[in-house]
């Protein structure tokens, strides 16, 4: 039996442990759009809050930064920064406690307050303001500037994707629709062997697209010759 006298409210409910999404990840959560006048958060989950040096019982400031010509913001305490070199940033204050991140979670962290940079972050990255975004902490690669970029979560599925002007498409698929063309091929003169050679091509930041090549190995005397290659270039 337990009794507690001096307690606020007589009936007790039990209290939710607070579960963490990403344990092992260091995620900041940008908040979409909340409604008419309410404010919104970027929100700092353990990992997080320990590489930014976001310790619970204090209020730190961070900045944020875009890395010219490229889609990459970067994030930093700003007591990492000497102060001869901080100017007049702009910076955002975070809470001086963890608090919860939402009615549907049971998860608390550090967060900053700031509606304004939560829609300058949507719109630099060209995303649609009703889902929460959610980012990995990278460190960045500089032995003068300790900060970290935001990448998105979930980015890297699109690493085997070729970009158009109109959508989006998967290299499996383009690979598909070469040997789909292949068969068909097949079909209408089945004496002709054909095989496909894909060729990674590699640029200095990351493998974009392939190239699937269709190479005519055996043809029939006496045929008119056919392309021999038929190239995926975008």
């Amino acid at each position: 039996m337990n009794i507690v006298f001096g307690t606020k409210r007589l009936i007790q409910s039990e209290r939710s442990a607070s579960v963490e999404k990403y344990e092992s990840r260091a995620v900041v959560t940008i908040e979409c759009a909340k409604g008419h006048k309410k404010a919104r958060r970027i929100l700092f989950n353990t990992t997080a809050s320990r590489l930014l040096g976001l310790e619970p019982g204090g209020v730190q400031e961070v900045v944020f930064a875009p890395i010219e010509d490229t889609r990459q913001i970067l994030i930093a305490n700003l007591a990492t920064i000497e102060e001869e070199a901080r100017g007049e940033m702009v910076t955002y204050r975070t809470s001086k406690n963890k608090v919860s991140f939402g009615d549907d979670s049971t998860e608390k962290g550090k967060a900053a307050t700031t509606s304004f940079m939560c829609k300058e972050l949507f719109s630099f990255f060209g995303k649609d303001d009703t889902t929460n975004l959610e980012f990995e902490l990278m460190t960045f690669p500089s032995e003068n500037l300790e900060a970290f970029s935001l990448e998105a979560i979930g980015s890297s599925d699109l690493a085997g994707s070729i970009e158009t002007n109109n959508e989006t498409i998967a290299i499996e698929d383009v690979i598909g629709s070469v040997q789909e063309t292949i068969a068909k091929q097949e079909e209408d003169n089945p004496v002709m062997e054909v095989e496909v050679i894909a060729e990674e091509i590699v640029t200095e930041e990351a493998p974009i697209f392939k190239r699937a090549q269709e190479v005519v190995v055996a043809e029939p005397v006496g045929l008119a010759p056919r392309a021999t290659a038929n190239e995926w270039e975008l």
